[in-house]
């Protein structure tokens, strides 16, 4: 079968989330014997127009740098732009089923082949996001245009699951999301199949020390870590007030954060003024062949998500390392987390709840067994051999 796949972005040109998870189904998929093509919009204007790998190809169609002062155009390119290469591509080699994880490549997909049927993966509504980020101050002088802006990207995600052959969910959670969205959707679409993680990359560490040295770690402070986008929605704010708590009981605790965003500035201002320097370290971006050693190195990860967790890849990709999570009971967390271990989740997303679990855990270490018991159950489900097979299925109807 010849399967279309449109996404925002692949590996490795974005390293990050949807584009991670992606990569190991699409591996998957080759396995079984399908032919696939990618199609994604160039972010970086170097970048070649055709890639191709074993078992399938890669295009990049032109739009806005992301560095460029019109970036946030690129879903014109997507809509416009992106059909042109698609119709021309179905000439040659006709497509059987899309594969699409975007609203506004879905619109760009109808407008090229309204008649190619295809699985909307939703992971999350485009529209809410800009909505939270908005709040929260992202878009400065631009913020009076976003009330516009959310209106016209709620047509277009209305409009992708409309046309949608079937639509996917990461979680029971986005699947209740989606249909409290848009109420009038025909139900009967929606299918669950969770994200996978690829358990070669992400390997188990028995001994968390390992891998300390090459990282520049200490060898005998408990490490809590977590890597994520430093936006709002992502609780931050409320884990490093935790962490003032949680050092006056376990003053030799060492929190890592990992990545970058626009409130950088604002959390280094807030440990400065917690005065908790020396417990708390801003790593910015880490390089995707470092990251698994930093979960490898951890003896917690801490996802401390303020609202709107649609499944979390960063989850099972620390229990792939056998590094447990302790998490917000937020979005879709608590179906992960809670058939492994109730105490994983906290009561609440407070920065009160946030440290009485880290101190359960700084009281009560995960031994080897428990590593040993988070990669076993990670393997059971959320390999790419077990999604890939629940993805295929779906891909045939």
């Amino acid at each position: 079968m010849h399967i279309l796949c449109l996404t925002d972005a692949f590996w490795h040109d974005h390293t990050g989330g949807i584009s991670k998870s992606l990569r190991p189904e699409i591996d998957g998929l080759v396995r079984l014997g399908h032919d696939v093509t990618i199609f994604s919009k160039r972010l970086y204007s170097h970048s070649p127009f055709k890639e191709q790998h074993d078992g399938y190809t890669l295009y990049r169609y032109p739009g806005p740098d992301k560095h460029s002062a019109f970036y946030r155009l690129y879903p014109l390119f997507s809509i416009f732009n992106m059909p042109r290469f698609i119709r021309s591509m179905h000439r040659h080699h006709p497509f059987d089923v899309g594969y699409v994880h975007n609203p506004f490549q879905a619109v760009g997909l109808i407008r090229a082949l309204p008649n190619l049927k295809y699985v909307y993966n939703y992971h999350a509504s485009a529209a809410n996001e800009i909505r939270i980020d908005s709040e929260h101050g992202k878009y400065g002088k631009l913020t009076f245009l976003t009330n516009l802006i959310i209106r016209w990207v709620n047509s277009i995600e209305r409009k992708t699951v409309k046309h949608a052959h079937q639509v996917m969910v990461d979680s029971h959670f986005m699947g209740d999301n989606l249909c409290q969205l848009q109420p009038s959707m025909d139900k009967s679409k929606l299918i669950r199949i969770p994200l996978c993680v690829d358990t070669n990359k992400f390997f188990f560490s028995q001994k968390v020390t390992a891998t300390r040295p090459k990282l520049g770690l200490p060898h005998n402070q408990f490490i809590i870590f977590t890597v994520r986008r430093l936006v709002a929605r992502m609780g931050l704010e409320n884990l490093i007030t935790a962490m003032k708590i949680v050092t006056a009981k376990f003053p030799h605790v060492l929190l890592l954060i990992g990545g970058k965003g626009y409130l950088a500035d604002d959390l280094q201002n807030q440990i400065n003024n917690l005065n908790i320097k020396k417990s708390i370290r801003l790593l910015g971006f880490i390089p995707e062949e470092k990251l698994v050693h930093y979960y490898q190195a951890s003896d917690i990860f801490v996802l401390p998500t303020l609202t709107y967790e649609g499944f979390g890849v960063v989850t099972i990709e620390s229990l792939a390392c056998g590094t447990p999570v302790i998490a917000t009971p937020v979005g879709a967390t608590p179906e992960i987390l809670r058939p492994l271990n109730e105490r994983l989740l906290f009561d609440d997303n407070t920065p009160e709840s946030i440290a009485n679990g880290m101190m359960y855990w700084l009281a009560n270490p995960p031994n080897v067994e428990f590593r040993h018991e988070c990669r076993a159950f990670c393997e059971r489900n959320f390999s790419p051999d077990i999604i890939c097979n629940m993805l295929d299925d779906v891909l045939h109807t």
